[in-house]
């Protein structure tokens, strides 16, 4: 052990006693926004021209809230059109609501709500035309500086569009770290060979992250080769198969402008040359004498594009040993030994793994006498790859 020179402790002993003066100096400060009662509604979807269209519904919550926003329920809502027709929105689940398929035609159309409960009010966005969304000409895929791109093309021949925004959906194959042939049955309170298959799974994950773009500073309403997504060419997603369904909307410059301010605000804050945030600006309002009540949310109205890409591993042209980042790395096997117990216990019986959060994955031998004497296994982390996805395979795939 390596002690400080004598002269050295006065110093570190002075600057001790400073840091403990200034932290008894220290009082913490909440303000008052932090604690604030006020709620507001927000409002998240937008007119599907051709599809069901889906709004979500919530409440404003204090800063030092940890729970989830409080869904609006059982509000009245609709689509309505400049030209008088209505369309229901009937409520799925607490807050979520949704339309019929609906074929729209060209015109302006907004969306009305009523609250219920004990202070009902009513809502509605500003009439917006209907964009009529381009196809997406190419959606391909490039793998240059250790990176896996998404590219897409597409383009207006009207020259109408020019502001597009996207959403994805993410899915990939993947496997547990370890492949399980053992399963715990807990009405006969045994080891048997499993029957339920937990070793490959699929996820998919829905980023939240605003990815729009504007041709407006082209001579043509075209955008080529131009990056949607980004990951690293040692992703775990591309381990076997990969797959990204990609959403396009035409919008309008107000729409546009809209989630450009929101993206600065939500992604673009964190240093000192970042800019500062500001208040949105939607196009939902209250209706009635409170008509300067914020509300949060802007409802546009497009028709919608899609098209899917897949991405085989064998595609990538990666060396047999490519060394993929994974979940797992931490993850490790251990025996249970029955005959450690005292009393023992005999196979098929098991103490571990009648735990839910244990799995035992293949037989432990005895190397002495050769006998069948425990499991190997882990955490359900590691062998049951339901704790990140589901089993059932998509449709799609």
């Amino acid at each position: 052990m390596r002690i400080a020179p004598a002269s050295a402790l006065p110093i570190r002993l002075a600057t001790s006693l400073l840091l403990l003066a200034l932290g008894s100096c220290i009082d913490s400060y909440t303000p008052d926004v932090i604690s604030a009662p006020t709620s507001y509604l927000v409002v998240d979807g937008f007119i599907n021209g051709n599809g069901a269209t889906r709004i979500k519904l919530s409440r404003t919550q204090n800063i030092a809230t940890t729970a989830a926003p409080t869904p609006e329920a059982k509000a009245t809502v609709y689509i309505q059109s400049a030209a008088g027709a209505r369309y229901t929105m009937r409520e799925r689940s607490p807050g979520f609501y949704q339309s019929d398929s609906l074929t729209l035609s060209p015109g302006q159309y907004q969306v009305r709500i009523s609250t219920a409960g004990t202070s009902p009010a009513t809502y509605e966005s500003a009439l917006v035309p209907l964009k009529v969304t381009p196809p997406i000409d190419n959606l391909g895929w490039r793998r240059t500086d250790n990176e896996v791109r998404v590219l897409l093309n597409t383009h207006d021949a009207t020259q109408q569009t020019r502001y597009y925004r996207w959403k994805f959906a993410e899915t990939w194959e993947f496997n547990a770290a370890y492949k399980s042939s053992l399963e715990y049955y807990p009405d006969i309170d045994e080891i048997g060979g499993r029957t339920t298959p937990i070793y490959t799974c699929w996820r998919t994950e829905q980023p939240t992250t605003i990815k729009q773009a504007t041709s407006l500073q082209l001579s043509q309403d075209a955008l080529v080769d131009h990056i949607l997504l980004s990951f690293s060419d040692r992703a775990e997603r591309i381990r076997i198969r990969y797959s990204v369904l990609v959403m396009q909307y035409a919008q309008t410059a107000d729409e546009f402008a809209y989630y450009e301010q929101l993206r600065k605000n939500t992604e673009a804050i964190g240093t000192v040359n970042d800019p500062l945030p500001v208040q949105l600006t939607g196009n939902v309002h209250r209706t009635g004498t409170a008509t300067t009540e914020p509300v949060l949310g802007y409802v546009g109205a497009h028709t919608v594009q899609q098209q899917r890409l897949f991405i085989n591993r064998a595609e990538l042209s990666l060396p047999s040993d490519w060394a993929f980042d994974s979940p797992y790395a931490s993850c490790k096997l251990e025996p249970e030994v029955l005959s450690q117990y005292r009393p023992p216990l005999s196979y098929p019986h098991t103490f571990t793994f009648a735990d839910s959060n244990y799995v035992p994955v293949y037989p432990y031998v005895n190397p002495e006498t050769g006998a069948l004497d425990g499991y190997y296994g882990s955490t359900r982390e590691c062998a049951d790859c339901r704790a990140r996805g589901s089993i059932t395979k998509p449709s799609f795939w």
